[in-house]
């Protein structure tokens, strides 16, 4: 074959393989720079738990193991390094870092915020539809960088803010929809006088069940990111847990175990039920059930009101059932 055949068949060949091997290229490349976006945020949400562990002034509630993790993390992960001193002193407690507030520059943030403020006014017309008086005003959602935010002095995960009519919430909870809603329906379920804490552990578990069963999705906390779960974990509603593992002195158990214990209750009656009846029943026993009238029995009283209300349904056909629902769990009637 003469040469300047050889050159153009080679060249043809040459265009070939190139041409076949860029959806390789771009595909790998792709993998390459998506996954590294992801570490990048999952290493920023941990040095923001850091941060949150050594901004906290109280060393009786951080264990001194956690806080040695946590400098040891924010100097792994800062490009100018910690002296020794420096590194001693956070560790010790005797220092604690100046709190900082982030605004979030994450670029998924606006299309998040319009899905999370769409999902709050589906979630208000849910509630007036189950009896609930819902504030006209459109909501807003408010995204900061990291785990835990504050509010007025409190720390957590995400803040009713009346004042701005608006959530606010941790970019780490975020993408998790049913914390988002959960906060909306502690502001119409919580009282505006001095509850007891057995109140509040039922409390907190109605306003999971709602945005749960609005979603169709029993768990609160499993969109989070990982930082944000290893903060606080997710909590499943289909888990048979028994109220005495709330804690009624510890208003982290109160807030958390009564989540997932009374909102998985609730979350039965709803299988039992079916959605549309359950939702109904919950709500109609929520408007009649008074802390004022729980005198320390409230787990004994919401549920005898629940029984009442269920005599309703098919003439008491589940009545027998919701109450084995609650005695399973421990609440003796």
């Amino acid at each position: 074959m003469p040469p300047d055949n050889w050159l153009d068949t080679a060249e043809k060949l040459s265009r070939m393989v190139s041409i076949a091997a860029i959806p390789l290229v771009l595909g790998v490349g792709g993998w390459f720079i998506q996954r590294q976006l992801q570490d990048q945020s999952i290493k920023r949400d941990y040095v923001q738990l850091a941060l949150t562990i050594l901004q906290n002034p109280d060393t009786s509630k951080v264990p001194p193991e956690i806080r040695e993790w946590a400098v040891d993390l924010l100097n792994e992960n800062s490009p100018t390094k910690l002296n020794p001193q420096a590194i001693k002193n956070l560790k010790s407690g005797s220092v604690t870092l100046p709190s900082f507030s982030f605004v979030s520059s994450n670029a998924l943030t606006p299309a998040l915020k319009q899905t999370l403020e769409k999902s709050l006014e589906d979630f208000k017309k849910y509630l007036v539809n189950l009896g609930f008086t819902v504030p006209s005003e459109t909501i807003s959602v408010d995204i900061r960088d990291g785990t835990v935010i504050e509010s007025e002095g409190n720390q957590g995960v995400a803040f009713w803010e009346p004042k701005t009519h608006s959530i606010r919430v941790a970019s780490a909870f975020a993408s998790d929809k049913v914390t988002v809603l959960r906060q909306f329906a502690h502001e119409l379920l919580a009282p505006t006088g001095t509850a007891p804490w057995d109140f509040f552990a039922i409390e907190s578990g109605v306003a999971s069940y709602f945005p749960c069963s609005f979603t169709n999705h029993p768990m609160v906390g499993d969109g989070a990111s990982d930082a944000g779960k290893s903060l606080l974990p997710p909590q499943d509603l289909r888990k048979r847990r028994g109220v005495s593992e709330i804690q009624l002195r510890q208003w982290e158990s109160v807030q958390n175990d009564g989540s997932e214990i009374w909102g998985g209750a609730l979350w039965q009656i709803r299988q039992l039920l079916g959605p549309e009846r359950a939702d109904r029943l919950i709500a109609d026993t929520w408007h009649a059930f008074s802390f004022e009238e729980t005198k320390g029995k409230a787990y004994v009283s919401f549920v005898n009101h629940l029984l009442a209300n269920s005599v309703s349904i098919d003439g008491g056909k589940y009545t027998a059932q919701i109450r084995a629902i609650f005695e399973e769990r421990g609440v003796r009637l």
